[in-house]
This record gives C-alpha cells, structure tokens and sequence, in this order.
C-alpha cells in the first residue's frame, strides 16, 4: 500500500461515474488514474462537444438526462468547486419556488424547499464540464485509449478470494494499484476478469425495463420563451411515457418511450414520426412547434433496455478485495426516470467513504460500501423494477384493445390495480397542480431526497388526491395524451 492516507486508485471508465469517483477519491488525497477507452480529445466547448464529441463507448450521452435535487445538493456539499464549474459551463439551476409558482400560482413555499433544487443541463455539457473538472485535480491521471484486458490479482492471497493487485491492459502494460473502480458500465466484463484470476463471477439479477427509449435535442428560437410549465414535465400514458428536460444554452430535449413490442410506435424512432408524435402530445406540443424551437439533432433511441444489478458480496462475503464497483457496472434502472447520473454521484461519494474509513482492510471496506449501497441505491432500484412491470402490463393490455385504467370487473367487483391506477390519473396528477404539498412531496421523492414510497399512503396528501380524483368527470381526459387508438390511427394517416 501508499503511504498513509493516500492509494493509488486505478478507474476503469473514464464516463460520468467514474470520473465522479475520481473527484470523490482525489480530495482524499488519493492518486487516481482514470483509463478510458475512447481516445478523443476533449472538444474547447460544451457546443462544440454538443456537435462533434464522439463519445462511442457512452452512447446514453446523446439521450435526455436529469440532474436531480440529490446531485446538485451533494455536489454543494462534498465538490462545491466542482458546482460552480458546472454553472460556470452553462448549466442553471431549477429552484422548487419557481417551479411551483409556475405550476400553481400564489403557492407557499417553506425554508425547506430549497433543497429541492435540480440542474438544468445537458448530459453531454455536464461530461464535458466534469473531465475538465476532474483533469485540473492532484493527483488525477487519464490514460485515453486505454483498453482493460483483465486484472492483476494474487489469487488466494486472502483465502479463497483474489486479492486484486491491478490491471492488465490489451497493449500488455500492467498497471499496479492499491485498489481497482469498475465504472466501465452496464457492459462491464467484470464477470470475465474475475474468472480469468479463479474468482467467481458476481451474480446478476436482471429484468426488462419494457421499453424502447427515443430522444432529441430542440434549441429555442431566438426571440423565443420556453413554454410555460404547468404540471409535470412527463408522464406515463401506459403505452407511451414522456418526458421533456430543459439544457443549457436554450437547447432543452424530448424523449419517447413505448414497449418494444410496439411495432406502430416503433415508428417513434424515426424522426418524421418522432415529430407527429410530439406535435399530438398536450404536454410535449407547445415545444416542438417551429415558432417555439427547432430541432438540433437527429433521433437517438436505445432498446433492449434492463433494469440490472450486480452483486459484489454474495452471503456477507466480497467475490475479490480490492475490486469496487460502482455506476451502471453495480446497477442501473430504466432510464425514463433520469436518476442515473445521480445514483452515481451518490455511489461515488459512498465509495470515497468506505476507503476513507477502511483504507487497509480490503473486506471490511467492500462489505461497508455494500451496506451504504443497500440503503441508499437499491430502495430505487426496486422501486423502478415494481413501476416497470405494471407498465409493461399496462401496454399489453392497451395492445389487446383492454382498459389498464378500469375500476371494477364485469361482475361489478373492484378492479384494485385498475383502481389504484385510475387514482394515480386521475387524482395524483391533477393534485400535483392543485395542492403544493402534493407537488412538493412528490418532487422530493422523485428528487431522491426522500425514499421511494407510495405518496397515496400519507395521509397528509391522500385527502387532496382523492378530492382531486372526486372532480375527474369535470376534466378534458386526454389532458395527458390521446387514447392510443388515436395514436395509431394518427400515425397510419401520417405515413399514408
């Protein structure tokens, strides 16, 4: 090992994860070294790296992000300096009173709402300002181009589990170092590597997140105001999601999402269809008209999506020391919800804790990070799985023609998941533009500032949700989208 306090840290992926990590470790004083594979240089500015940096080793980068409450609060905490370079490189912030006074008018605000301030920001500006960042530290080192072939371990060095030592590269340069960060994401081949050195693989827990996932990027025309918000800025159609995220330098994006399955908006995919869509959608509508906005990218759309994680310690025991992980490698949930990024920074930051607190046992560090990850990541992990599958049995059933928002069956008996469905439409979605507890407990919640839980549990709120539910017949009902049969029937004009 290094001298106290102080290890040298080899990062595999050089992406937002990793590069988080290596700011988290670096002001421990730690020397760090980020390999990351892709080689290209990093453009002058956010624009120019909007336009030209190829970033083919993080194909999210071109999709919509979010930067929640819990990140930017974090950051202030923990990498104030790396906050203000953030803001210094366009990025704005989003502060709940504005949100809310937009959303209901008049509405109150307490001391505690500040917290619930997120960062507008494209993905790609947030990397670019990020390896800036992270590239100016001490003790920082990038190896681009760098291609991870296994690792260095003494197998057995601590009983039947691998001591990881370092990195073999594929040029056949071995890289030695106290500790090794998989942050090399949801592709990771961390199974391969530990079979290489006779550790056993972690195990893999996946499921489909149902969904294909579409978006583009818009710039607002000059004499231009961004739309009005008034209520959420996506929402869940059951055979469509939605959600529109605001950029920096007046570029915002939309993204599409339906189940693969889908074979009619499938046709999202392409940007003729991408744009009829978006023009039928209420919420979507004002923002992709071309007196408002005009698009400055192509469609990028990911399938074959998985919640997944990963599990590093099987039965109170590490499958290797010295090897942690953290991102998309240890876990990564459906996109849609746009806490991907933010998941990783509290990863990070958990990490750099762990090592700070057992910077010479191997195990007792992996087993605390794996606690700290239980309590803080995996509560969302599991509550985005549970979302995904009733979308994707809303789908199926909207596919076959049925009704997933139907509150009693044909003998007249409840229908409690058409019910409680109906309810999240119908009243929980109103309320959020009715009642500022409603929308303030939701943001907070969907901000990661508190645990995932069922809001229409509080008994707080569920008195507002259920009046708003009581005022459903008075409302448009295709407030939120068209049926889907209007959809399609839209889409087949479209390409005829």
């Amino acid at each position: 090992m290094s001298g106290a306090g102080s290890r040298h840290i080899a990062v595999v992926g050089g992406s937002v994860a990793g590069l988080l990590t290596a700011v988290a470790l670096a002001r421990d004083g730690h020397r760090i070294t980020v390999l990351e594979r892709d080689a290209e240089p990093l453009p002058e500015t956010p624009c120019e790296a909007f336009a030209s940096w190829q970033r083919r080793g993080s194909p999210q980068t071109r999709q919509s992000h979010a930067f929640l409450a819990r990140l930017h609060n974090l950051l202030a905490d923990r990498a104030p300096e790396l906050l203000e370079a953030l803001l210094a490189s366009g990025a704005e912030r989003v502060r709940f009173a504005d949100l809310a006074d937009s959303v209901i008018p008049g509405a109150g605000v307490l001391p505690e709402d500040d917290e619930i301030t997120m960062l507008a920001c494209r993905r790609v500006t947030f990397e670019w300002a990020l390896r800036r960042f992270t590239a100016r530290l001490p003790g920082v080192a990038f190896r681009d181009g760098a291609r991870v072939a296994g690792l260095l371990a003494d197998p057995g060095a601590e009983g039947p589990t691998p001591r990881v030592r370092g990195l073999r590269l594929a040029e056949g340069v071995e890289l030695a170092a106290d500790w090794v960060v998989d942050a090399s994401g949801r592709r990771t081949k961390v199974s391969e590597w530990l079979e290489a050195i006779g550790g056993r693989p972690p195990r893999v827990e996946r499921e489909p997140c149902g969904i294909f996932y579409a978006s583009r990027f818009y710039r607002l025309c000059d004499t231009a105001e961004m739309p009005p918000i008034d209520g959420p800025m996506g929402a869940d159609l059951g055979y469509l999601k939605y959600g529109i995220f605001p950029g920096d330098a007046r570029v915002f994006s939309i993204t599409l999402a339906a189940s693969p399955e889908d074979e009619v908006l499938r046709a999202a995919m392409r940007p003729a269809a991408f744009e009829a869509l978006a023009a039928l959608l209420p919420a979507t509508a004002p923002w992709v008209d071309p007196a408002v906005a005009r698009p400055v990218s192509d469609v990028a759309a990911i399938a074959r999506l998985e919640n997944l994680r990963r599990f590093p310690v099987e039965q109170g025991e590490p499958i290797a020391h010295g090897l942690l992980m953290v991102g998309d490698a240890l876990l990564h949930t459906n996109p849609i919800v746009g806490r991907g990024c933010t998941l990783a920074a509290v990863n990070a930051f958990l990490l750099a804790d762990a090592l700070r607190d057992h910077p010479d046992d191997a195990r007792a560090a992996a087993l605390a990070l794996d606690a700290a990850t239980g309590r803080e990541l995996v509560p969302w992990y599991e509550a985005v799985r549970a979302q995904d599958r009733n979308s994707i049995e809303m789908a199926a059933m909207q596919r076959r023609g049925e009704d997933p928002f139907r509150t009693h069956r044909a003998d007249g008996s409840v229908d409690p998941k058409g019910y409680m469905r109906s309810l999240v439409r119908d009243g929980f979605l109103p309320a959020l533009r009715e009642d500022v507890a409603v929308l303030r407990a939701f943001l907070r919640v969907f901000n990661l500032l508190e645990p995932p839980s069922d809001l229409m549990k509080d008994p707080r709120l569920l008195g507002s949700i259920l009046a708003s539910y009581g005022r459903r017949g008075v409302r448009d009902a295709s407030a939120h989208g068209p049926p889907r049969e209007a959809i399609v029937a839209h889409l087949e004009r479209f390409a005829a």
